[in-house]
């Protein structure tokens, strides 16, 4: 939805990580080590946290097994099969949406780590050529400890379940009557609004809140690096001096 777009790095970081050439001494064992470390980091992070984030599912799904069956009973009760349908589908849509945007959330943080592991590599590069990178550092951490937390949120909110409330889809008369089936759809388009209500607000305030710490964070640390003085020469430099070992 485009309420929930999420505000990628600005464009401008994209150009200025890619601008340049970056090496690491390619071709020397070194190098190749280094960054099949990186890799395998990034993977195990992404891959424990997918477990979590498996597990909580799991855990939330089995919490709410009585609910989701009292709430499918109510809509059994609804006599006109269309709505009793549209009524299941709509039920089956809430299951669907917390995790499609818990899921597009944990994919930006992997893609967030990416972008701060490419500016701790100009970063290092920046070091070997003598240049003082302690902001960078210092601001490359607080990105790593935002993403860190901007993670643990999402898992927090992939656990949240989002099933009609039974309690307040109720009827006063025998949903066999018209006077019954118009109160049991009235109270069920309440609860759906109610839910609708709820989800968002949880996902806005994971986008606004956590989320956009880590990518501000992420969008610090960038900027730190572009003020070392000629960051690109250093590594220039060193490709210069790789490529005539």
């Amino acid at each position: 939805m485009r309420t929930l777009r999420t505000i990628g790095i600005v464009s401008s970081a994209a150009v200025f990580l890619l601008s340049a050439t970056i090496a690491f001494a390619e071709g020397q064992a070194t190098s190749t080590a280094y960054k099949n470390q990186i890799s395998e980091r990034r993977a195990a992070i992404a891959s424990t946290t997918q477990k979590k984030i498996e597990v909580v599912r799991e855990e939330a799904q089995t919490r709410t097994v009585a609910q989701r069956e009292k709430i499918a009973e109510r809509v059994a009760d609804i006599q006109d099969k269309v709505k009793q349908q549209l009524a299941q589908r709509l039920i089956k849509q809430f299951e669907n949406l917390n995790k499609i945007w818990t899921d597009h959330f944990m994919n930006l943080m992997d893609h967030y780590d990416a972008i701060l592991q490419k500016i701790q590599d100009r970063a290092n590069i920046a070091a070997n050529a003598g240049k003082n990178i302690a902001s960078t550092t210092a601001a490359i951490q607080s990105a790593k400890t935002a993403i860190a937390s901007a993670r643990t949120a999402v898992i927090a909110q992939a656990a949240e379940t989002y099933t009609p409330d039974t309690s307040v889809v109720t009827t006063t008369t025998s949903t066999t009557t018209p006077s019954g089936q118009k109160e049991l759809l009235q109270n069920l388009r309440n609860s759906f609004k109610n839910l609708h209500r709820t989800l968002f607000q949880d996902l806005l305030a994971l986008r606004d809140g956590p989320m956009k710490n880590a990518r501000k964070a992420v969008q610090s640390a960038l900027q730190t690096l572009t003020k070392i003085p000629k960051v690109d020469e250093g590594n220039a430099t060193t490709t210069v001096e790789n490529s005539n070992q």
